[in-house]
């Protein structure tokens, strides 16, 4: 009971902060076809299949880069969304209670990351690979559900930074949260949350 507590005071932590926050940090952009990867950044695609209460509050995707960390991407419900990364190595933060992934990627390529959404525990990054036996892969069953799933596209707006500005401290328990799991894991276990240069898909 004490661990699904505080994980819904975490999951809660951000809207709670701020008596009148500022508006979403995101856009509905209907009619939306995701462009090909540009040539000199890697393109990664968020997948949100969650319902509507599950995605209550939008994600924050961070890039954290030792003590600073850098908002790429906001997602929400039953969304798809896009971030545009430079090639090599990236450590990601999921806003939504603290969850991290590696990703070391490709220019001119796109990859896909589901955001799993985990009881009480908030919204996981999980690698989609291209193929193989893993259950979260672009060739497996579940992959034509998530991406019928997401026809809604959203879009980060100027407004992003300044509205997870506000929720600071809940971005700051989240990150700490995260990086304490991620030192808790086992070489399999980030092995699995981590997207690699190979994990890119067919255009």
């Amino acid at each position: 009971m004490r661990c699904l507590a505080v994980s819904l005071c975490l999951l809660l932590s951000l809207p709670a902060l701020a008596a009148d926050p500022p508006p979403p940090p995101f856009v509905e952009v209907p009619g939306y076809t995701i462009p090909a990867p540009p040539a000199d950044q890697a393109q990664i695609v968020f997948l949100e299949p969650i319902n509507k209460i599950q995605g209550m509050f939008p994600a924050g995707i961070f890039v954290i880069d030792g003590d600073q960390r850098r908002l790429v991407n906001v997602t929400s419900w039953k969304s798809k969304s896009v971030a545009n990364l430079p090639p090599g190595k990236h450590l990601l933060l999921s806003s939504h209670v603290g969850h991290l992934m590696e990703a070391n990627v490709e220019a001119g390529k796109r990859y896909y990351v589901l955001l799993r959404f985990i009881y009480a525990n908030g919204l996981q990054l999980r690698p989609i690979r291209p193929s193989g036996t893993s259950e979260y892969r672009v060739n497996g069953p579940h992959f034509p559900k998530w991406i019928k799933q997401t026809e809604r596209f959203v879009q980060m707006t100027p407004e992003a930074e300044a509205y997870f500005d506000t929720f600071k401290a809940g971005v700051d328990q989240a990150l700490q949260k995260a990086r304490e799991n991620w030192q808790a894991k086992t070489p399999a276990e980030i092995a699995e949350l981590t997207l690699n240069v190979e994990d890119a898909v067919p255009l």
